[in-house]
């Protein structure tokens, strides 16, 4: 039985829109069903039907496994240190810290 990991992006720049979305949005076992944005017009644009909000949101939302950090390198270790502590999967962008 295969299972498919819901992922949050949080981060919706150069990294988050070119790399991490298309990645996240065509690699079977994976479906992006949130992005954190301060720009959901940007995101519904590309990602027509993908959820958009805080992260504050995505870890409440149960169905999120797995949050994929694609912001500044100075938010990575606090943004994953608040998703690990809500119990989720995280991937971060390089560098870590």
């Amino acid at each position: 039985m295969s299972h498919t990991l819901n992922a949050a992006l949080v981060g919706y720049g150069f990294a988050g829109k070119t790399f991490h979305a298309p990645f996240l949005s065509t690699t079977p076992g994976l479906s992006l069903s949130w992005v954190v944005s301060r720009d959901a017009a940007k995101v519904q644009a590309d990602l027509p039907g993908c959820r958009v909000g805080s992260l504050e949101e995505v870890l409440r939302d149960e169905t999120v496994d797995l949050v994929v950090i694609a912001t500044p390198n100075d938010t990575h270790a606090p943004l994953a240190r608040q998703a690990l502590l809500a119990g989720k999967h995280v991937v971060i962008d390089k560098p870590f810290a």
